[in-house]
């Protein structure tokens, strides 16, 4: 009886990584764009929720103001007057004079989520009728806000894939292989219908349907508890051409883990069905190798090629350093730490997030200190 549960295990994590991997090949021959593509270009204002010096920064953010479309705005949202993003964002507007661009202070203070406290502010500072809400690592193409706009004249919202790249050192990279291996494919598995952090870009008139970001402001995934509140209002989703590129060269293990470790409470606790289900499926590698055979051995070696064509696939489309695929020969070592991630991500319910300390429960978060 052990030995069928192990096999349907293994075989429904073979066959999720096979649909993930169609998903992805379909996803990149769309993202095969060579010239600039036509379509509406209304107004996008772009909130860029700064937080701290993170690595990369001033490089991300003229990237963001570096883009081919004919009329956006940027604002740079910061929560306080010391922040070092600060000093940061002015001297890229400085260097990039021509684009309309500001920086905001301050929060709601109303609202438990950091994120969209400064968000709060942000939308009622915009004027144009797109909102773009972009991490501060997100290091965007030329044509970024032109995916958005062309998503947006068939749909209410749009999200994009979210990669990460830059990857230095050997935690940073083997975190990086289990991002760009597993978020990757939930993304595309879900059809569009996921709304991912890394950029999301909503109509005026949807976000109004919803409450506005207010809706979310105790939500600890406010990108994903927006995506359900818009699927809910009747509003369409769409999934960009491309994908957002994050740059993370990371960090050592203990500033690895911890990232990793939020990011599984934070799903726990958004989306508990889908975490359920992903635990037995991220022990199925290691528990096809205990069992052994030949057709447990077979399942493995058709999992572990499938999951290294997707880091190759990714990395040579969207990282371009060669940081996933150097890292392959450690993917082994996912068969072990992805499953403790996700026990990790049950045997508590805080998390730290910009300084702060929150318990995470349901979907929402309270402020433990902080």
């Amino acid at each position: 009886m052990i030995a069928w549960i192990v096999l349907g295990v293994g075989g429904a994590a073979v066959l999720r990584q096979l649909l993930g991997l169609l998903c992805l090949v379909r996803f990149l021959r769309r993202a095969r764009v060579s010239s600039i593509p036509r379509g509406p270009t209304p107004g996008i204002s772009l909130l860029k929720p700064l937080y701290g010096e993170d690595p990369g920064l001033a490089a991300n953010l003229e990237a963001t103001l570096r883009q081919n479309y004919p009329d956006f705005e940027t604002l740079f949202l910061h929560e306080r007057p010391d922040d070092p993003a600060a000093p940061i964002a002015d001297a890229t507007m400085a260097r990039v004079p021509d684009v309309p661009a500001r920086r905001i202070e301050g929060r709601d203070p109303e609202a438990v989520n950091p994120k969209v406290a400064v968000v709060l502010r942000g939308e009622a500072a915009a004027r144009h009728p797109i909102l773009a809400v972009a991490d501060s690592d997100v290091r965007p193409d030329p044509l970024y806000l032109r995916d958005i706009a062309n998503a947006l004249a068939d749909a209410d919202a749009v999200s994009f894939v979210p990669v990460v790249f830059g990857m230095r050192g050997f935690w940073s990279r083997l975190g990086g292989l289990l991002f760009d291996t597993e978020a990757v494919l939930s993304v595309l598995l879900g059809f569009g219908r996921i709304v991912t952090g890394a950029t999301v870009g909503i109509r005026r008139e949807a976000l109004a349907k919803v409450g506005g970001f207010r809706a979310v402001a105790d939500r600890i995934a406010d990108d994903y508890s927006m995506g359900v509140l818009l699927r809910r209002a009747g509003c369409r989703l769409a999934l960009a051409r491309r994908a957002a590129r994050l740059y993370a060269p990371g960090g050592g293990l203990r500033e690895t883990g911890r990232q990793a470790v939020r990011w599984a409470r934070t799903v726990r606790s958004a989306a508990p069905l889908p975490y359920a289900l992903a635990l037995p499926l991220s022990t199925a590698p290691l528990l096809l190798l205990c069992r052994g055979g030949g057709t447990a051995l077979l399942l493995l070696a058709f999992h572990t090629v499938a999951r290294a064509t997707v880091a190759t696939l990714v990395d040579f489309r969207f990282c371009w350093d060669r940081s996933l695929v150097r890292t392959l020969p450690l993917l082994p070592l996912l068969w072990i730490l992805e499953p403790l991630n996700l026990l990790l991500g049950l045997l508590g319910s805080t998390v730290d997030w910009r300084g702060r300390r929150y318990r995470v429960r349901g979907g929402r978060a309270t402020l433990v200190d902080g």
